[in-house]
C-alpha cells in the first residue's frame, strides 16, 4: 500500500489541504474540527478497502459539521450517539458516491471483502430478528450482499435517511426512529422463542431468495447485476438503484468526532447522572457496531509484531499557536524597565554598555573571517566567459596562444545564511545561563552585522505556566499542552525592538530583575520542541530565501520524553515520523540524536550541538560516553583543560562542542602586574610571557563558540 498516494488522493477528493497521518488505530476517523484524518496501517487489506475509507471519511470532511456532536446532544438528548452515526453515514455516503461517480464500484467491491471476512458478524446473527438499528446499519452498508428485511415503517426511515440533505435532517431522522421504538410494544419472549427455528433459515444470500422477497425495493439485487458485468458502469446501475445500497465505512461511531469524540459517545451511551436513563434501551444498541470493533480490535492485535508507533508531527497551526511571540513576552514582563521612569541602576547601564563594546569588538574580527570564508567560496567556483571582441594588447601573441579575445570573470553566487537558536530554559541551567546568554548575544551581533536571518526561542515545560496555545492535539500528534517555547528576539524586528529585546535578554541574567513568568526556569521537553522544528526552519528559511540555515542548541542536559495522544500502553520502545517525505524511525527514549538527525537530513539544514555539563563529573561522563578507550580518554580530558572545551563526534548533529560550564566572557585588556624593566631582565620577560599567554588563552577560550559558529556557516 502507498500510504503517501492514499494522502494525496484524500487531499483532492475533500478539495481541501487537510492533514493525513497514518497510524495504528483500529479504522479510519475524521477529526472535523482539526481537519485531520487518521487511515490505518493494515496489512491484509485490499486498496478497495483504503479508498473506501478515505471516501467515506472525506464524506465527513465536506458534510458533516464541526459542531455536530454538540448540536445532536442539544437536539436529541440521551439518545445513544450511535443512533446519529448510522443515520450520518448513510446520508454522507450517497453524497460522496453522488459527488464523485468512480466511487460506487469501488465502496461494492470494498464492503464484499468486509462481509467474506465477517466484520459484521453476519454469519452468526439471524439478521431478520436483530434490531432495527442493527438492520438499518447493515442495510446501508451491505445491502448489496446480504438481504435485509424492512418492514413498511422501517423502510421508510431508510429511504428519508438516503435523502437527507443537511445534518439537520439527521437530526429529526433520529428523533423519529427514536419515537418510533419507543411506540413498539416489546416482543413476547415465549413468542420469540416459538419462532426462532423457523427464522434461523431466513438470512439468504439474494441468489437464494425467492421473487417475492426480493421486491422490497432495496438494491440488493441490482448491485450483483452491477458487479457480474462491467465495472465500469457502476456508478450508472447505482444511481438507477435509487442509492439504496450505499455502505458505510466506519461502523463504529467515532469517525465524525472532533477532539472529544470518545468521551461524548460514552457519555450519550450512559445518559446523565440524573438516573433518569441508567441504561440504554436495547432497541437502540446496534450490535453490528460493537462487532465491526471487536474485528478491528483483532486486527490491530494480529499486527502487535509491529516494533513501532506511528506519530505525526504538530500541525503548523498547533505549532505556531503555541509560540509565545516577542509582543506577549515583553507585556508579561512589563515596560517598567524601558522607560525613563525606571529602576535600572547606574552601574547596570555602564555594564551593558561596555558589554555591547567588547561584543562589537570581538564580532568585527569574526566578521572579517567570515567574509573571507565567503569570498573564497565565491572564487573557487567562479566561471570566465569571453565576450568576443579582440584583446588587442595579446595580438602578438597569436603564434604561441589562442587566447586573443576579452575575458570575464563572473563570481559565483555566495549562498545566502540563517540561524536559529534554541536554548535550555532548565532550572539545572541556572548556573551556567548568564554564559549562554551573552554568548549567543554575541551571535545575535555577529548576524545582525553579516546581513543573516535570525531568531532566538527559549524552552522550558508549563510546571508553573500554562500553555498559550487553544489547539489541543489530535490524534497520533505530538502533545505541545506541556512545551513553552518563547521567542526572544529576531532580525525581523525594527531597530528600536531589537535594542529593546537585546538589552532585556542581557539584564534577565546579568541583573537582579528576572523579567517576567516567561523568563522562568523549568523542566526540559527538548524532544517535543525538537518536533516543531522541521516546521519552524523549513518556514523560515522559505520567508528569507535562504538556502543554508543553521540549526543552533545550547543545552545542559537528557530531554524529556515526547508526549503524545497515544495511551501509554500503546506505545512502542520506537516511534516513526514522516518528515521530508521520509520515514524516521526515533528511539521512544533517546530519541534527540534520532530527531536531530531528521532536522539535519532537511535540504539546506545544518545543525550544531554545544552541551554544557555542571560539573566535573557529568564531563567525564560525557567524554566516556564519545570517547570509550581509556588512553584516548586521557588525552581528551587533558586537552579539554588546556582549550576549555571538546570538540566530539556525536550523530544527529553536523558538529558538536562540550563547553566548560564556567566559560565566560573576557573582555578586558591585558594588563601587567610586572613593575620590573622587561627589558633588561630575562625574568621579567619570562613573567610577561606567561601573563600574555594566560590571557590570550582564556580570550580564545571564550571565543570558541563564536569562532566555530562562523566556520560552521561559512
Amino acid at each position: 500500500m502507498n500510504y503517501e498516494l492514499q494522502s494525496t488522493l484524500a487531499r483532492l477528493l475533500a478539495k481541501e489541504n487537510i492533514t493525513v497521518t497514518h497510524g495504528n488505530m483500529k479504522t479510519a476517523m475524521f477529526d472535523v474540527k482539526n481537519r485531520v484524518l487518521g487511515l490505518p496501517m493494515w496489512k491484509n487489506k485490499s486498496k478497495d478497502v483504503y479508498d473506501m475509507l478515505v471516501g467515506h471519511e472525506v464524506g465527513h470532511a465536506l458534510y458533516t459539521p464541526e459542531s455536530g456532536i454538540d448540536d445532536f446532544h442539544t437536539k436529541c438528548g440521551n439518545i445513544p450517539f450511535d443512533v446519529c452515526n448510522i443515520v450520518e453515514d448513510i446520508r454522507i455516503e450517497r453524497m460522496i458516491q453522488d459527488t464523485y461517480p468512480g466511487l460506487p464500484r469501488v465502496f461494492r467491491k470494498a464492503y464484499s471483502e468486509l462481509v467474506e471476512d465477517d466484520f459484521f458478524g453476519t454469519k452468526e446473527k439471524n439478521i431478520p430478528e436483530c434490531g432495527f438499528l442493527d438492520r438499518l446499519n447493515l442495510r446501508g452498508k451491505v445491502g448489496s450482499h446480504l438481504y435485509i428485511p424492512l418492514d413498511d415503517d422501517e423502510e421508510a426511515i431508510y429511504q428519508k435517511c438516503l435523502k437527507a440533505e443537511t445534518f439537520d435532517d439527521v437530526l429529526d431522522i433520529c428523533l423519529e426512529i427514536k419515537d418510533m421504538l419507543d411506540k413498539e410494544p416489546p416482543q413476547d419472549q415465549s413468542e420469540d422463542d416459538d419462532s426462532s427455528e423457523e427464522a434461523e433459515d431466513s438470512n439468504p444470500l439474494p441468489s437464494e431468495q425467492d421473487e417475492d422477497t426480493e421486491t422490497d425495493g432495496s438494491d440488493s439485487d441490482g448491485s450483483e447485476e452491477t458487479d457480474d458485468g462491467s465495472e465500469a458502469d457502476g456508478g450508472e446501475e447505482t444511481d438507477d438503484d435509487g442509492d439504496e445500497g450505499m455502505p458505510d465505512v466506519d461502523a463504529s461511531s467515532s469517525d465524525i468526532s472532533s477532539e472529544n469524540d470518545n468521551d461524548e459517545t460514552e457519555t450519550s451511551a450512559a445518559a446523565s447522572d440524573d438516573g433518569a436513563s441508567e441504561s440504554v434501551p436495547e432497541e437502540l444498541v446496534a450490535d453490528t457496531l460493537k462487532d465491526f470493533e471487536d474485528k478491528l480490535e483483532q486486527i490491530v492485535e494480529d499486527q502487535d509484531e509491529r516494533q513501532y508507533t506511528p506519530v505525526m508531527l504538530p500541525r503548523p497551526n498547533y505549532i505556531y499557536d503555541s509560540i509565545i511571540k516577542y509582543d506577549m513576552l515583553r507585556k508579561d514582563r512589563g515596560t517598567q524597565i524601558f522607560g525613563e521612569d525606571s529602576a535600572i541602576e547606574l552601574d547596570v547601564n555602564t555594564r551593558y554598555t561596555n558589554f555591547r563594546k567588547a561584543t562589537n569588538k570581538k564580532v568585527g574580527t569574526l566578521v572579517r573571517e567570515f567574509e573571507q570564508r565567503k569570498a573564497a567560496y565565491q572564487y573557487s567556483r567562479a566561471t570566465e566567459s569571453r565576450t568576443g571582441k579582440l584583446d588587442v594588447n595579446k595580438l602578438h601573441n597569436y603564434k604561441l596562444t589562442d587566447e586573443l579575445f576579452l575575458s570575464q570573470t563572473k563570481l559565483a553566487d555566495s549562498k545566502s545564511h540563517g540561524m536559529i537558536f534554541l536554548l535550555d530554559y532548565s532550572g539545572s541551567m541556572a548556573g551556567v545561563l548568564k554564559d549562554v546568554i551573552d554568548q549567543t548575544l554575541n551571535l545575535v551581533t555577529f548576524c545582525k552585522k553579516v546581513g543573516i536571518p535570525f531568531r532566538v526561542y527559549s524552552f522550558t515545560n508549563t510546571w508553573a505556566i500554562k500553555s498559550p496555545s487553544k489547539i489541543e492535539a489530535t490524534f497520533n500528534e505530538v502533545d505541545l499542552s506541556n512545551v513553552i517555547l518563547v521567542e526572544h528576539i529576531t532580525s525581523e524586528m525594527n531597530k528600536t525592538t531589537y535594542e529593546e529585546a537585546f538589552k532585556a535578554l542581557w539584564m534577565t541574567q546579568n541583573t537582579h530583575w528576572r523579567g517576567g513568568q516567561y523568563d522562568q526556569l523549568g523542566g526540559t521537553p527538548l524532544d517535543s520542541v525538537l518536533t516543531m522544528m522541521p516546521t519552524i526552519v523549513t518556514d523560515f528559511a522559505k520567508k528569507n530565501g535562504i538556502q543554508k540555515t543553521t540549526f543552533v542548541t545550547l543545552t545542559d542536559g537528557e530531554s524529556s520524553n515526547i508526549n503524545t495522544t497515544h495511551e501509554w500502553n500503546e506505545m512502542r520502545s520506537r516511534i516513526e515520523i514522516k518528515c521530508g517525505g521520509k520515514n524516521h524511525t526515533i528511539s521512544r527514549y533517546r530519541s534527540t540524536n534520532d530527531l536531530m538527525e531528521m532536522i539535519g537530513d532537511l535540504p539546506g539544514i545544518s545543525t550544531i550541538g554545544f552541551f554544557l555539563p555542571n560539573h566535573k563529573k557529568q564531563l567525564t561522563r560525557l567524554l566516556s560516553r564519545f570517547i570509550p578507550r581509556a588512553d584516548k580518554l586521557k588525552k581528551a580530558k587533558k586537552l579539554h583543560a588546556k582549550n576549555g572545551f571538546s570538540s566530539v563526534e556525536n550523530r544527529g548533529f553536523g558538529a558538536y562542542y562540550i563547553l566548560d560550564s564556567d566559560v565566560g566572557i573576557d573582555d578586558s585588556e591585558f594588563i601587567t602586574s610586572i613593575d620590573e624593566d622587561a627589558a633588561n631582565s630575562r625574568k621579567a620577560q619570562n613573567k610577561l610571557a606567561k601573563q600574555f599567554g594566560a590571557h590570550n588563552q582564556k580570550a580564545r577560550q571564550t571565543r570558541v563558540l563564536l569562532t566555530s559558529l562562523a566556520q560552521q556557516i561559512a
